[in-house]
Parts: C-alpha cells; structure tokens; sequence
C-alpha cells in the first residue's frame, strides 16, 4: 500500500486555488497541476507500506495527535520548491496555523519514523503543481511574483487522514484509509 498522512484542503478553498492554477496555466509551461479534488497537504509520505504494518501505522498517528486540538489555518502566498533556473514544485503557503502544522509533522515523523524517516525540515504547503521542464519558466517566475502575497483563504482543521495512493498512468487516485478527528 502506497501510504501517507494528509490534512484535506477545505471545499470553499479548491475553487481559490483552482483560480491560481488558471492563472499559472497561461504560462503554457510544462507544469502538472493538481486537480482541485486531490488538493491536500501532505503531513507525512509513508511510501510502500507492507499491509500487516497498517495497525502499528493506525496506533503512531493516534499518539501523534491524542491531545491536539482543531485550529485554524490560513492559505497566502504562491512560491516554489527549486531555483529560478530549475523549478521543482509549485506551492501555496500556509500562514497562520503553521506552527501547528508543523507541529504535528514532527510528531508524526517521531512516531513513524521507523516506517519512512523524512530528513528534510517541515515545511506546511499546499502542492499546486509539479514542473517537468523550463518550458514558460520567466512566466511562471512572473506569475508567482505577482502571486506571492495572494491571500487564498482560511480553515479549519478538524482531522488528518491516512491515505492511500494508487499510481496510474491518468495519474493518482486516493482514497482514505482512516479518518482521525482532531479533539474540539
């Protein structure tokens, strides 16, 4: 099973973003944007999990989060993950709320690490879309600079979710493998 740890990005928000995906496509760069239904963040990538360790995957996530409480989060900004010279990923940025956020990366990747250790620093974004090539790159940089202090919109975090990924050449399709509601 092809597992990770997600919060879902909030209904009233795919529209917004959608929105700066039209406004990145006129680029005409080589970019694979995120279809509105699989925006998500990305808490924890777990990879290839074995299916028998699925419990003990259940029980980390369940620590990591026992005593957190809902809160609130703020979407602001368009950047990149890369250079100028070579993009890498397009993204979103959290504002408010991500302290929280991070937080609970850490948690996760405390109790969970023994699955998948992550080596990189928690970084709360929302993926929009992944470059393959410099096609339309002077745009693209335009366009983010332009978009680097849109304000995006607010939500509420009630829940993480485990999910699981099936990769296809359409590409991925996911599915919730359990839902843990945040405490109120």
């Amino acid at each position: 099973m092809r597992l990770f740890i997600a919060l879902e990005l909030a209904e009233h928000l795919r529209e917004k973003v959608a929105e700066i995906e039209a406004s990145l496509k006129q680029c005409e760069g080589d970019v694979k944007f995120v279809e509105p239904e699989n925006l998500h963040f990305t808490l924890k990538f777990l990879g290839e999990t074995p299916e028998e360790f699925l419990p003990k995957v259940k029980e980390g996530i369940e620590r990591a989060i026992w005593d957190v409480k809902q809160f609130n989060i703020s979407l602001e900004g368009v950047g990149y993950f890369g250079s100028p010279k070579y993009l890498r990923t397009i993204w979103v940025g959290v504002k408010e709320g991500q302290d929280k956020v991070h937080e609970i990366m850490a948690r996760l990747n405390n109790e969970l690490d023994k699955f998948k250790k992550d080596t990189h620093k928690p970084n709360a974004h929302l993926t929009v879309g992944r470059v393959k090539s410099s096609k339309g790159r002077e745009c693209l940089l335009e366009k983010m600079a332009d978009l680097s202090d849109v304000k995006v919109g607010e939500m509420a975090v009630k829940e993480i979710v485990l999910k699981q990924s099936v990769l296809s050449k359409e590409g991925p399709a996911y599915s919730d493998v359990k839902v843990f509601p945040l405490s109120p």
